[in-house]
């Protein structure tokens, strides 16, 4: 193993390179998480305050030494100044400020936040560095509940706080193994604040109390020093305003000097053509011009509902930055026609076509309909094939519809006992999801309650077409599992996609011809706990380099070998 380690040295930095930021948006992402571990210390620091001031004292040393520390001390600093940077660069490259109200909102509390890091700054770290005071809550809580600005200090916090637990929503928040977390994870992001905000109060009224009793008062600055750090706040916070005013100042010259030299890009939707200056996405473009664009993600090159293709002047498309070549990798997009509106920038005139439906954002008295959501589930497919009849086409048609009819009863009837929704295909097939989440055996299990209960009656309801009509009908019953996406497409309607459902399209056309047959995936046997030697795996569709091994089996020897 040494040396084959030595032979391909990259293979020993491999793992540590996946950690290491390679985009401007990664290096955005990993210096807000360590300023949102800073606030979060702070704010649980605050809330032990509650317990006792000498026990939130103990905790706040402890963070003093971690932050102060040399590597802290870069850590966090190096940090603010980068995603403070970047964050300021990210507005200035905006075209347009029209956007999702979420997104605006954690752009202005973004802005809005370094308001509180820099007073937070000079009054700790920046008073114990000039006039040696010590980061201490007798010292800093007493000060502000003397000079009455506790709700303004607590108030400066909630920025902050709020931006960093919308950033990593949108960072995470599609995650699956998160979302057994979410409730848990809503409830600490409510009420860490809360409780910080409360601890700070009863700090302050220990610290009177403490002061009444004649216990020796903290250490306070002097009026030259409290004049001193006063004029350091002003000055860095009329800086990062100067700052600021130069980010907002500098769009808008930018704007007047593109309209000036008619800079301009031409973009051809299907219904429309806008013009837009140069260095716009097209995502900007189809925003400022109310065309609808779907974009989860908010245009941050991860989600790719907001991807075209580029229908005429692909040669005027700057090649795909890393956020987005990975995004289009992992939608295995190999054409270079089809690209992320989000981050493309065209320099000459083009013509896309958006890949992705929505509806008309713009006809507000329309419900709109909820975005499409991805769980991991098993998947029921139930296919129904009819054959033979009376000779007559009139009587084989109601003869046909007459089954199909029955079939759907069976169907409906066997989903109505696991509380689940039939997802119409065809007229002769449907789908039933039963979201896994966290526990796949127990949905697989319920899927194979269902699917005894519909072979069972299958077979009755083909013995008896067969006797009364003369039809041969085969009722194939398919099992897999994976992660699906389900959204509305219309009133009261639903589509169901995803890799699982590629799967069952391709093992559908070499399905057995009995008259109830049960098909299950290797994954979905794996996750009920069934060995593969237990019978022949074998590829029933598909290539035949096709990654997912199917098996035919009867009901009741599944249920055998998982044990249920």
């Amino acid at each position: 193993m040494l040396s084959a380690m030595s032979a391909n040295p990259s293979a020993i930095f491999y793992p540590l390179a996946r950690w290491i930021p390679q985009t401007r948006r990664d290096l955005r992402l990993a210096s807000g998480i360590v300023l949102f571990t800073y606030v979060t210390l702070h704010l649980t620091c605050h809330a032990l305050g509650l317990v006792s001031l000498d026990l939130a004292e103990r905790a706040l040393r402890v963070t003093v030494v971690l932050w102060h520390s040399p590597p802290g001390t870069l850590l966090l600093y190096s940090a603010a100044a980068i995603h403070v940077s970047l964050a300021l660069l990210a507005v200035y490259d905006r075209r347009t400020l029209r956007m999702p109200p979420l997104q605006a909102l954690r752009i202005v509390l973004g802005v809005t936040m370094p308001l509180a890091l820099i007073g937070h700054f000079i009054a700790t770290r920046y008073a114990f560095e000039r006039f040696a005071l010590a980061a201490e809550y007798s010292r800093v809580v007493a000060g502000i509940w003397a000079n009455g600005a506790s709700g303004l200090s607590l108030g400066l916090l909630a920025p902050g706080w709020i931006h960093g637990c919308l950033g990593l929503r949108y960072a995470f928040g599609h995650r699956r193994s998160l979302q057994p977390w979410k409730l848990v994870l809503f409830a600490a992001a409510l009420l860490l604040p809360v409780l910080a905000g409360v601890g700070f109060v009863t700090m302050a009224r220990e610290l009177d109390a403490r002061r009444s009793a004649s216990a020796p008062a903290p250490a306070r600055p002097t009026v030259s020093e409290e004049a001193a750090l006063r004029e350091a706040r002003e000055g860095t916070l009329l800086m990062y305003l100067a700052i600021v005013a130069f980010v907002a100042v500098g769009r808008g010259w930018r704007s007047v000097a593109e309209r000036r030299d008619r800079s301009v890009v031409w973009i051809e939707y299907p219904e429309r053509t806008v013009s837009v200056p140069r260095g716009w996405t097209v995502l900007e473009a189809s925003r400022s011009f109310g065309i609808p664009h779907a974009a989860m993600c908010g245009g941050r090159a991860r989600c790719t509902t907001c991807r075209v293709r580029v229908v005429r002047g692909a040669s005027h498309c700057p090649p795909p930055k890393a956020d987005e070549q990975a995004a289009l990798d992992r939608i295995a997009a190999t054409t270079p026609e089809v690209r992320l509106a989000c981050q493309l920038r065209p320099t000459a005139d083009i013509a896309v076509e958006p890949l992705v439906s929505v509806a008309d954002t713009r006809l507000r008295a329309a419900p709109q309909s909820p975005a499409a959501r991805d769980h991991d589930a098993a998947v029921l497919f139930v296919d129904v094939r009819i054959d033979g009849g009376s000779a007559a086409t009139s009587a084989a048609g109601h003869d046909t519809i007459h089954a199909l009819g029955r079939s759907f009863a069976l169907v409906h009837a066997a989903a109505a006992s696991a509380a689940v929704e039939p997802h119409q295909r065809s007229a002769s097939s449907w789908l039933l999801l039963f979201r896994a989440d966290d526990d796949r055996a127990a949905a697989l299990a319920r899927a194979l309650a269902v699917a005894d209960r519909i072979a069972r009656d299958a077979e009755r309801v083909a013995t008896a077409l067969r006797n009364e009509l003369g039809l041969a009908v085969r009722t194939a019953l398919v099992l897999h599992v994976g992660r699906v996406a389900v959204g509305a497409i219309g009133a009261g309607a639903t589509a169901v996609a995803g890799a699982p459902l590629a799967a069952i399209e391709r093992v559908r056309a070499k399905l057995p011809a009995a008259a109830a047959s049960f098909t299950i995936s290797r994954d979905a046997a794996a996750a009920l706990g069934v060995a593969d030697h237990d019978w022949h795996w074998d590829v029933v569709g598909g290539d035949a380099g096709d990654a997912t091994a199917w098996s035919t089996v009867a009901l009741a020897a599944l249920r055998v070998s998982a044990g249920r």
